[in-house]
């Protein structure tokens, strides 16, 4: 058959034998596909995006403390001291702007601390020149409270207490109570107390808040109304929690006060060495009846140098029982002793303890 007469295409060429060696690389080849192929490792999601910072005051956003109005500014910040309303006054435009009245009225303030504590007037102005000082102290409080300022209130109304004008004082004290200042409410409460008729109830309502906030005196105070019964049920437990918060914060009739509820076992139960702890210490910041009765305590111990001296201690400072005790140690003692006594006497100072307010 010729060449012409084909109906069937010519066969495909044989493939030449597969060797060993294309199967090996083939096959190396495919492991290294399935290899590449193979999914990749998740990645770790973003992390979640940092939230705003807030917005610098006085750029007017939402939280801006700034849009306070002034009128509470200045009220929230009246009873606080120089330096906080002057910390306050950088916060912003708004806030300086606002407390430039309680600023001047610290200024005011401090400058008539300074007329009415400052070094003693010279022997030639005499009276007259410390009434003219006082009277001048009064003036800056009296501009000092008109700005806002509760300190330059109760200051003003100490003035006008000593001077005998008790309605204008408690004026000046309501205003600085009604602020929020301690001493102010303190204050007020006392003179309800020295009112006539005394309102004990109305003494009582400002104690409160004052000892609450920290105020010693409104704390004994407190405490001695609770004890007896003035203008308050009363309540010998809370009456003693009282004196003991305002004998840790300095006040020295509070300390001899908590030493009698140790001893008595009134509002605590009976406690002979933290009473003898707490009348030693009254009577080391001055207290005149815990000097009176260390001294008894050191002449039954046997220690008479040490009970003349306290004994004489007390005597100076008031004390009348006391000088009876004195003149009937002087009898026992030898003058030596007598001298040595009198010179620890003459070398005692009270101790200074920190107050709160």
């Amino acid at each position: 058959m010729d060449a012409a007469s084909r109906t069937w295409p010519p066969p495909n060429p044989s493939p030449a034998p597969f060797s060993s060696r294309l199967r090996a690389s083939s096959d190396s080849h495919r492991r290294r596909r399935r290899r590449h192929s193979k999914k990749s490792k998740p990645e770790p999601p973003p992390p979640p995006p940092a939230p705003p910072k807030p917005a610098p005051l006085g750029s007017g956003s939402g939280s801006d403390f700034a849009d306070l109005p002034q009128e509470l500014l200045h009220r929230a910040l009246s009873a606080s001291g120089a330096a906080d309303v002057s910390a306050a006054s950088r916060a912003c435009r708004a806030w300086r702007d606002a407390l430039q009245p309680l600023r001047e009225a610290a200024a005011l303030h401090a400058q008539g601390r300074r007329l009415k504590h400052g070094p003693a007037v010279p022997a030639p102005c005499g009276v007259e020149g410390r009434d003219v000082a006082r009277r001048s102290a009064l003036g800056m409080f009296q501009r000092a409270a008109r700005l806002g300022s509760a300190a330059a209130m109760v200051d003003a109304g100490l003035l006008c207490w000593e001077e005998g004008q008790r309605e204008e004082a408690m004026g000046y004290y309501r205003r600085a109570a009604e602020l929020g200042h301690p001493v102010g409410m303190c204050n007020l409460g006392v003179s309800y107390l020295e009112a006539d008729p005394p309102e004990a109830e109305e003494a009582v309502k400002w104690f409160y808040p004052a000892a609450s906030a920290g105020n010693v005196r409104a704390q004994y105070n407190l405490g001695l109304c609770l004890q007896n019964g003035k203008g308050i049920k009363r309540n010998q437990r809370e009456a003693a929690k009282w004196y003991l918060r305002a004998a840790e914060g300095g006040n020295v009739r509070a300390m001899y006060n908590v030493s009698l509820c140790y001893c008595l076992g009134e509002g605590f139960t009976q406690d002979h060495v933290r009473a003898k702890k707490w009348l030693q210490l009254a009577a080391d910041c001055g207290h005149k009846k815990a000097l009176y009765e260390c001294g008894l305590k050191l002449c039954a111990a046997g220690d008479k140098i040490r009970s003349f001296m306290y004994l004489e201690l007390a005597t100076r400072r008031g004390e009348a029982a006391a000088s009876h005790m004195r003149d009937v140690m002087l009898e026992s003692l030898s003058p030596m002793n007598t001298q040595l006594a009198l010179s620890e006497a003459d070398k005692w100072r009270p101790k200074a303890l920190y107050t709160r307010r």
